[in-house]
């Protein structure tokens, strides 16, 4: 029968990890891979891609063995909490971001070029790092069906990933490793985020006394957050409206195939994006412009979507 020591060893030889502190990890990547998208999109002035290639929970130095020097790096810190994780955008990305937020010209794909990061480099890649943690912690809010009160905040940029220590090698870490392609040349790269499950708990801990402190008509129940999600990955219509054009009745009898109905030639960069509203109305959201990426017809979003429909969803989620 074997000792207590061996089933220690044994243990210990094993190396599992534990189970992540927040529910439904992949559907929290997913749904940071939205944000990033959204946020990305602000910077670069161009349409961005996101696309989860890796979310599971290693050891520490399993996650970090594989990151390249020189690395963009945030070391973030969970609000009222001394728990840390770490933001890293890979060579190629952090070149290709600094110069499309220099100006660089959207349809042009240069080639990295690989040397150390300046002050003004790392000054830039504050503001990628800073939506990377809004983003995510915008997922979280959404996996939870509400506000999040805890931020993580960065608290130092580097370049070097041995001059970074944000816990031990064997303490267990939820990893996400994203892709990203920007503009219309397709520039890539990728990102990473680390955190610690202490990390997790911390976020964890804030949304349950948020939770305690709800009022009784409002529970949070599994029902709730079942339904929550569901209506965060429905499908919503959107109409692209190129051109319209008011027509006599007489007008529009008279229309056969082969009829010419005249557009104007600014109508390609005004397009508007509707949805539909209740008793057949509709309402405008954003706008933008006719283009075309990879052989196929797009809409460049010009603007924002209109900042009452965001709130409203947020209120209704």
């Amino acid at each position: 029968m074997p000792t207590a020591e061996n089933l220690i060893e044994r243990k210990l030889q094993r190396g599992g990890v534990a189970r992540s502190p927040l529910p439904e990890p992949d559907f929290i990547g997913e749904t940071f891979a939205r944000h990033l998208e959204e946020g990305f999109r602000l910077l670069v002035k161009t349409m961005v891609s996101a696309m989860v290639l890796e979310c599971k929970i290693i050891k520490l130095a399993d996650a970090l063995q594989d990151i390249s020097v020189p690395t963009m790096l945030g070391l973030v810190e969970v609000e009222d909490s001394k728990a840390q994780g770490l933001l890293a955008i890979d060579t190629d990305l952090t070149f290709h971001l600094i110069d499309l937020m220099l100006g660089g010209d959207h349809a042009a794909a240069p080639i990295p070029i690989t040397r150390s990061f300046t002050s003004i480099d790392m000054a830039l890649c504050r503001l990628p790092l800073e939506t990377m943690s809004t983003a995510f912690m915008a997922a979280v809010a959404s996996c939870f069906g509400r506000p999040v009160t805890k931020q993580l905040a960065i608290t130092a940029q580097r370049q070097d990933i041995t001059q970074v220590r944000i816990a031990p090698d064997y303490v267990d870490v939820l990893v996400y490793n994203l892709a990203l392609d920007i503009g219309e040349a397709a520039r890539a790269g990728n990102l990473r985020l680390v955190l610690p499950l202490a990390a997790l708990d911390a976020i964890r801990a804030a949304v349950q006394d948020e939770v305690v402190d709800a009022s009784a008509d409002q529970p949070h129940d599994l029902w709730r957050v079942q339904m929550r999600r569901a209506a965060a990955t429905a499908p919503v219509v959107i109409d692209a409206v190129l051109h319209r054009q008011k027509l006599t009745i007489a007008a529009l009898e008279a229309l056969r195939p082969g009829d010419l109905l005249e557009i104007p030639a600014a109508a390609p960069d005004e397009i508007q994006l509707m949805v539909a509203q209740p008793n057949g109305r509709t309402a405008q959201i954003a706008a933008g412009k006719l283009g075309v990426f990879q052989g196929t017809k797009v809409i460049k979003l010009d603007e924002a979507v209109d900042r009452r429909v965001r709130d409203q969803l947020q209120h209704v989620l």
